[in-house]
């Protein structure tokens, strides 16, 4: 059986779905906000205690994650997720990692001189294809458990 992923959301930061509603109203506009004003970017973990953007190695970030990645280049660069039964190796853009895992490793396009924002789902491994690519965790308490199936 496939395993069950849940989305954990801590106690404290659980909002009232009404609350929401009201809040991202904007009343003289009659809709909803839609305006970006930003996130809140964290670097990743480098795995010796310390903090990096550089994925140029394979970087866990963690189920249910959210990334923002900068390409600071004039040249098409990649992101290709994977996870502990299938690590991730630099894919170049829409290139399949061959595998057996029931994950298929891709790498996902990222457009020179902007930024693409990827979620990690139930992968919680990320490499990027060159050190121009800057990744960036978005701040979010939240996270995806595994959990077996009943």
């Amino acid at each position: 059986m496939q395993p069950f992923f849940k989305r954990v959301i801590p106690g404290p930061a659980t909002q009232d779905p009404s609350t929401i509603a009201a809040h991202t109203y904007n009343e003289p506009a009659g809709a909803r906000k839609s305006t970006e004003v930003g996130r809140h970017l964290l670097p990743i973990s480098d795995g010796a205690g310390g903090w990096t953007t550089n994925a140029t190695t394979a970087r866990i970030v963690g189920k249910g994650k959210n990334l923002a990645v900068y390409n600071n280049a004039n040249a098409v660069g990649s992101i290709t997720l994977g996870d502990s039964t299938d690590a991730p190796v630099s894919q170049a853009p829409g290139v399949v990692q061959g595998s057996t895992q029931r994950n298929q490793n891709v790498g996902i396009a990222c457009a020179p001189n902007s930024w693409t924002y990827i979620a990690m789902a139930d992968q919680d491994q990320v490499i990027a294809s060159a050190a121009t690519l800057l990744v960036y965790l978005i701040d979010d308490p939240t996270s995806i458990k595994q959990e077996a199936t009943k």
